[in-house]
């Protein structure tokens, strides 16, 4: 079944009754796919054909990466056991265990995850008590049962972009952001048309910085505020990412958008530059409130983009072919991603 086709940014949002730049029944009252249900057979055909030279990449950092996340979450958390017999002697088997949160390492965010903050709705207007309730409405589950996002990524590289400006180098681990107009002049030097159904992928140069901490270094990052490049939390930002048709959105940083994710970039005179808006943009997390709960765009974080960009620039290409499955955990919130790129 062919979805509808999206309407502009400027008839958002489409619930009049619900919060800011919500496109809440487009895809029927109780869709729970959100802007996955553009994945149609024909596009997912169509995102095929960028598989020419069969070169595959992962996009998933290791899942004990950071050493200490952010945001208070806690680390990653492995053991291996081997089975022994009934009578307490070894066997040549192992089982192994692990206990992670979700989003501490490479993630998706799904519609669980993010709402509207003021309005106290997530995607399709479903509450607090309705997600921790027991159907499992709008979990990262329902996701995997679609066949998950498999698609054609669209590679944006930023580090490099900037370099090739001669512009002066953003550091990653800082709270710096990435503006619609910077996002849209690297789109058009790739050449690159977008087409509903594509899949961002934004390099920051998060995991590279990262990497090249000390371990003093990352434990005294994760007891500070967050502060870490992104895209800014702004209208422009956000009018790109819907008219340039992206089902999901991913990136190497913490966060998909600038962190932290509330301060004064979210005020009017910040980023805002004096422009009014609606009550609930004053909560924080904007881009994450718009694309989660708004249109039901998964958001990716932490990916491993490093290897990704430099076979990008070894075949001068910037679009892949992406095949991401998450966990299927009933009613899950998010998810590592198990996502890799084919040339």
């Amino acid at each position: 079944m062919t979805p509808p086709p999206r309407p502009p940014f400027s008839e958002l949002p489409l619930d009049k009754n619900g919060p800011a730049g919500n496109a809440w029944g487009l895809y029927g009252n109780d869709d729970e796919l959100g802007a996955l249900n553009m994945l149609t057979p024909a596009v997912v055909k169509a995102a095929a054909a960028e598989i020419q030279t069969g070169e595959r990449v992962s996009l998933d950092w290791y899942l004990n990466l950071p050493t200490f996340p952010s945001f208070g979450r806690p680390a990653f958390d492995w053991k291996m056991e081997n089975r022994r017999h009934p009578d307490g002697s070894k066997r040549i088997v192992n089982d192994d265990f692990i206990n992670i949160n979700t989003q501490s390492s490479s993630q998706w965010d799904g519609f669980r995850h993010y709402g509207y903050q003021k309005a106290g709705m997530y995607y399709g207007g479903r509450t607090q008590r309705e997600v921790e309730g027991e159907s499992g409405v709008i979990g990262i589950d329902r996701v995997v049962q679609a066949g998950g996002v498999t698609t054609r990524g669209v590679i944006l590289d930023y580090p490099r972009w900037v370099e090739r400006k001669g512009r002066q180098a953003v550091e990653a681990l800082g709270a710096n952001c990435i503006s619609a107009d910077d996002l849209k002049e690297m789109l058009r030097e790739t050449g690159v048309k977008t087409r509903e159904g594509d899949l961002l992928l934004l390099r920051t140069g998060f995991t590279q910085a990262y990497e090249k901490l000390g371990m003093q270094e990352r434990k005294e990052m994760a007891g500070k505020p967050p502060a870490f490049l992104g895209v800014e939390s702004s209208r422009s930002v956000l009018e790109w990412i819907w008219e340039s048709g992206f089902v999901a959105v991913a990136g190497d940083a913490p966060s998909f958008e600038m962190s932290p994710l509330v301060g004064k970039h979210n005020e009017p005179g910040g980023i805002w530059k004096g422009e009014t808006w609606e009550d609930e943009m004053q909560g924080g997390g904007l881009v994450h409130q718009w694309c989660l709960a708004g249109w039901g765009v998964m958001i990716g974080e932490m990916w491993d983009l490093e290897r990704l960009c430099e076979k990008a620039e070894q075949l001068g290409r910037h679009t892949c072919f992406v095949s991401s499955v998450p966990l299927k955990v009933p009613g899950g919130v998010a998810s590592p991603p198990n996502a890799v790129a084919i040339f």
